[in-house]
């Protein structure tokens, strides 16, 4: 379903008419059109609950306090345009007249986006500083158990699971998710017990993707599944996922301008990557589980061809993070 421009207009009590309306190119979870008018252009993003969240409006919702704050301390995100009842999300009519459409939307922001390679140094030390920012606002979450038994933090305990359920549909990656087992147990090795007292509300999905190179400098997007994670954690998370993992050049260059933004930085440990290991077995698992569905579209069981490079991936991971102090210097 396409939310109604004229609708969207009206939800956010935006002036002007439609003059544009086009999808462009995003995330598999949502939808973002541009929608230009006669006073300015907004990214309205269709949200879908991709991850079936029976409480995501509540997610949403400490997302749009943290994307707030942090925008107000600094950090440069595209403008969010607030509902008429201070939220982020209005319900506006689908142009075919069927079922409302839950929509956000944001002042448009001429920008190119950030491939998913290691990320040059100045876009490091820039994503640093932006994560010491977050940081020091120390937000609680209003709903902590909001986060409790998340599909993202997954254990290796799922494992014999899943492989049952590949071998028994006759995925030709079954074999290859059973010889995984032992990697993703020392994956789960790796997820010490939390502190929940330390944790603060964090982006989430710090990543290439929720990246922009706007004409005055980067930007932070998509602030939809924050989470309450300890900040060590959160940075050692970002500084590989802005190495790819590969470049530990990259990955120095966000520890370094974490720290010249005032961020406490310890020494990281392979425990800080824990948790990031925790939300990759969760992606696997999910990717799993789209693919064995049998009511899959045939984009969700396409899903399941990426299994051996995640697979593959994922011992990369594993390996530089029990080796991390070596790797990273």
């Amino acid at each position: 379903m396409t939310p109604d421009p004229r609708g969207v207009l009206d939800a956010f009590a935006l002036p002007g008419e439609p003059t544009a309306y086009v999808e462009v190119a995003g995330g598999w979870s949502n939808r973002v059109l541009r929608l230009s008018t006669t006073h300015g252009d907004y990214a309205v993003k269709e949200l879908r609950n991709a991850w079936g969240e029976p409480r995501w409006l509540d997610w949403l919702a400490e997302g749009w306090r943290l994307e707030t704050a942090s925008a107000a301390a600094g950090v440069t995100v595209p403008e969010p345009v607030p509902a008429p009842d201070g939220g982020c999300l209005a319900w506006v009519p689908s142009v075919d007249g069927g079922a409302e459409v839950p929509v956000r939307v944001h002042t448009w922001v001429e920008a190119r986006t950030v491939p998913r390679e290691p990320v040059d140094v100045p876009l490091a030390e820039w994503l640093g500083r932006t994560l010491a920012t977050v940081h020091r606002l120390a937000l609680a979450p209003h709903r902590p158990d909001l986060y409790a038994g998340r599909v993202g933090r997954t254990t290796a305990d799922v494992w014999p699971d899943l492989v049952n359920r590949a071998t028994t549909a006759g995925v030709p990656w079954a074999s290859e998710l059973a010889d995984a087992e032992p990697v993703a147990r020392r994956a789960s090795a790796l997820l010490a017990a939390g502190d929940a007292a330390a944790e603060v509300l964090c982006h989430g999905d710090v990543d290439q993707k929720n990246l922009l190179r706007g004409t005055s400098g980067p930007l932070l997007i998509d602030w939809d599944v924050v989470l309450p994670t300890v900040p060590a954690h959160d940075l050692a998370h970002a500084a590989l996922t802005m190495a790819a993992w590969r470049d530990a050049e990259a990955a120095a260059a966000v520890v370094r301008g974490y720290r010249a933004a005032g961020g406490a930085v310890a020494p990281v440990e392979p425990e800080h990557l824990g948790p990031a290991l925790a939300s990759r077995l969760g992606w696997i698992r999910f990717t799993v589980d789209r693919a064995l569905d049998p009511t899959a579209s045939d984009a969700d069981r396409a899903a399941g061809e990426t299994v051996p490079a995640l697979l593959a991936d994922l011992r990369h991971r594993v390996a530089t993070a029990e080796s991390i102090s070596t790797w990273l210097g």
